[in-house]
């Protein structure tokens, strides 16, 4: 047996390093309502881009195929070797959305927000740079069900969710679900888990031997 290839060992770690923010972070502390049946239902899709580019066109196939795919209702492209800051990688979002926002709403999901870090930025921080990517048609069954909360994150910008300009009628439901949850959990239960999956992300990827070419 050949052994296995850095990029395909990367691959293979990024899911395995996401599936436990899912888990362990979103699930966990019903972060998503939504986000443990799609799982458990074979609704999310995931795609890891292991190059050290990140050309969006690259992507365009299988976006398509995901939209293609009625039963696709969340998805997620990570990007490990992204190095840029949160506001590159949010622009790169932008540009990932783009490709098919006819079906699908884009939001950013970044593991660098300080300490000081509003609730959203805070929420967010993946093991890797992640681009979500949720089917519109998805959400619109979810708001006419309930009251918008958490969902509608993917309507608006964070720094506009945390600002004092924010549209009150979504913003308040949203900051207030979220906020709701860190007063009763505290930030050090979430941090505490954000940064061992952080310490993971860091042991695994020291020990494959080479990034991808």
């Amino acid at each position: 047996m050949s052994p296995e290839s850095p990029r395909t060992a990367l691959a293979r770690e990024a899911l395995r390093l996401h599936h436990r923010y899912q888990c362990e972070v979103i699930e966990r502390f019903s972060i998503c309502p939504w986000a443990k049946p799609a799982r458990s239902k074979d609704r999310v899709r995931a795609h890891v881009v292991v190059d050290a580019t990140h050309d969006t066109r690259a992507l365009r196939p299988i976006v398509d195929r995901w939209a293609d795919d009625a039963r696709a209702e969340v998805a997620f492209i990570i990007v490990p070797r992204f190095h840029g800051a949160i506001d590159a990688f949010e622009s790169w979002t932008a540009e990932v959305g783009a490709l098919r926002d006819d079906v699908f709403l884009s939001a950013p999901f970044h593991p660098d927000a300080p300490k000081t870090a509003g609730t959203v930025h805070f929420l967010r921080q993946t093991p890797d740079p992640t681009v979500q990517l949720v089917r519109r048609e998805r959400l619109e069954e979810i708001r006419a069900q309930d009251q918008p909360h958490y969902t509608d994150i993917f309507d608006l910008d964070p720094r506009d969710l945390e600002g004092g300009n924010a549209p009150k009628t979504v913003a308040a439901s949203v900051l207030a679900h979220n906020e709701r949850l860190i007063a009763r959990e505290g930030r050090a239960p979430l941090r505490a888990v954000i940064e061992d999956i952080r310490r993971d992300r860091n042991e695994t990827y020291s020990r494959i031997s080479s990034w991808p070419a």
